[in-house]
């Protein structure tokens, strides 16, 4: 191993979108269909093992998973405090869940004083026949946003979440070295 590093991820968005069922699908491949609303923060921790340029690193994530209620809203930036990147979560089945994103973008961007690794997550996939948020609005929101990547997932079969956090894990290496 070349190094060892820390890196703290805020995973936010609204409430319902499923970024426990993200989160808990990363860590452990589980899937729990009872939703149970997060109060607060919670904190979840994962270890991975990343090459980058034909080194190998361990990079431990720290993963902060935000509660989405508005009544947080007002302190929620203390959680974002010392990020290392962003994962935003909207619901493709509902689209008051992605006409809300900007205003986390906005709440970032305010709290953070750098720049730091964004990726948009569209989650429910598992849901198409529900769609109500296209692609390319996921897809045209990363690319006026400048964020890093955007990908739809389902928490429920594991699409796309392992890449998701992946992606995210190299980009914060990539900044530290």
């Amino acid at each position: 191993m070349k190094g060892h590093f820390n890196f703290k991820i805020a995973v936010i968005g609204d409430i319902g979108v499923g970024k426990t069922s993200l989160i808990n699908q990363f860590i452990s491949k589980k899937f729990e269909k009872d939703y149970i609303s997060t109060i607060g923060v919670n904190i979840l921790i994962k270890d991975l093992e990343i090459t980058y340029e034909e080194n190998d690193y361990l990079v431990q994530l720290m993963l902060w998973d935000i509660g989405g209620h508005e009544k947080y809203t007002k302190i929620r930036h203390m959680f974002y405090q010392g990020s290392n990147g962003t994962i935003i979560v909207y619901d493709i089945t509902r689209p008051a869940s992605f006409l809300v994103v900007p205003d986390f973008l906005q709440d970032l961007s305010e709290f953070l004083q750098r720049k730091i690794p964004i990726i948009l997550i569209g989650n429910k996939l598992d849901l198409l026949k529900m769609r109500r948020v296209e692609r390319e609005n996921g897809e045209n929101l990363m690319k006026t946003t400048n964020a890093l990547a955007f990908f739809e997932t389902s928490a429920k079969t594991g699409e796309n979440v392992e890449q998701s956090f992946q992606i995210m894990a190299e980009a914060c290496l990539r900044e530290a070295l």
